[in-house]
């Protein structure tokens, strides 16, 4: 058996450029350095001492959205995400990491009181802060560079919220809810929905308040040792819990659980992964149920980290079709342009790569995009808002939720 490595990887790449016609940088940049095939050989010239460990080629790494879309279509199986993330793994050996996503990520992710301080002040402070965009998007300087624009804070966080398990009379299976930092900070809706739609199918649900962030900020920006510390506190906590299963409403979240985790702590965390589902995949296994349809028309994105990184699409699709009047939009898989560093890093490349999901999302005549990620949802957003559209983007499972009410 040949172990996976960096060399293995790239040798594997023929360079052949099927990459360039999906990958959503290069489509808008045309920068040959930007796409998968580029920055594979910019790790052959950096393997060769042609070029060394500097910003510019932070930059090349931190321009990737990690869509996955490249290692989809690649005829060579290359996986190219793990050749990106031992370089960005190596570069912050070398240079390190800037100085406040520095102290955010090893001085206040791996504690939960400091981080919901954090959040608080900032949820504090945004209150204040005008409206300056439809769609109540507020500006929020002290977290985000170069005017993002992102969604209200929440008052009360999740983890705060249901600290107290509610007990269900003969419950059918006890799952574990990750809920992840944007539905636990910002779009606590979300959350609601997992609780209300799992205890109408008289499923227990626990919500470990020691879990913290998934990680994938520390991964982004090479930060081994915080994302290992992560990794470990919610494996931990999970195990502690005693649950049949673990279910997260995060696209993002899931797949790092689902796959980096391998990666970071290897099989310490298989018990933990093999229980991990995601919500709508874990409600089509394992229930039927009876809906009222909404008479909304409803379209759906597809999450990358979904579709591509955990081959989920149906499961969703199903969902909809049951809850609402769908609609398919064209190229629902098509990116939506967020991405979390990417976003902060590259707004306006951001919103330039967004600008065709905006467009196919009103063309397809919905009233309302549903997603599973609760990124592409501030994405889909902020897109929408930024062109004074009056169409909703919501979760999947507030949209089941939803026609489970209708049909009581």
């Amino acid at each position: 058996m040949i172990t996976k490595t960096r060399e293995t990887e790239i040798n594997k790449c023929a360079k052949c450029g099927k990459c360039r016609s999906i990958c959503p940088v290069f489509i808008e940049t045309g920068n040959e350095s930007m796409v998968a095939r580029g920055r594979i050989s910019l790790a052959e010239a950096l393997r060769d001492g042609e070029i060394f460990y500097t910003k510019q080629l932070r930059d090349y790494l931190l321009s990737c959205k990690k869509c996955l879309r490249c290692s989809s279509i690649c005829p060579s199986g290359v996986d190219y995400d793990f050749i990106i993330q031992t370089m960005t793994d190596d570069l912050a050996n070398h240079i390190g990491i800037w100085l406040i996503p520095r102290i955010i990520l090893q001085l206040f992710l791996p504690r939960r009181r400091l981080f919901n301080l954090l959040l608080k002040s900032a949820s504090a402070f945004q209150r204040i802060v005008p409206l300056k965009r439809h769609g109540a998007m507020r500006h929020l300087p002290l977290m985000f560079m170069d005017g993002r624009w992102i969604p209200p804070l929440a008052k009360e966080f999740v983890l705060d919220k249901y600290r107290t398990t509610k007990k269900i009379h003969n419950p059918k299976m006890r799952v574990g809810f990750y809920v992840g930092c944007l539905i636990n900070y910002v779009y606590t809706d979300i959350a609601d929905a997992v609780v209300e739609v799992l205890h109408h199918l008289d499923v227990e649900v626990i919500i470990p308040s020691k879990q913290l962030c998934c990680g994938i900020p520390a991964r982004s920006l090479g930060d081994v040792k915080t994302a290992r510390k992560l990794a470990e506190t919610n494996v931990r906590v999970f195990e502690e819990a005693q649950v049949d299963f673990i279910i997260t409403a995060c696209a993002t979240c899931g797949r790092t659980l689902k796959r980096d985790y391998h990666h970071i702590l290897g099989d310490r965390s298989q018990k933990f992964r093999e229980k991990l589902y995601d919500i709508s995949e874990f409600i089509e296994k394992y229930f039927t149920y009876k809906l009222q349809p909404l008479t909304t028309k409803i379209s759906y994105h597809d999450p990358c980290h979904l579709h591509w990184g955990q081959n989920i699409s149906k499961q969703p699709r199903d969902i909809l079709r049951r809850s609402a009047q769908f609609q398919e939009m064209e190229t629902p898989e098509r990116c939506c342009g967020g991405g979390g560093i990417f976003n902060i890093l590259h707004y306006d490349l951001s919103m330039k790569i967004g600008e065709h999901k905006a467009r196919t999302i009103e063309k397809s005549g919905a009233k309302a995009v549903a997603t599973g990620c609760p990124g592409c949802r501030m994405q889909i957003e902020d897109l929408l808002a930024s062109r004074g559209s009056e169409i909703t983007c919501v979760h999947t499972i507030q949209v089941l939720r939803d026609a489970m009410v209708s049909a009581r």
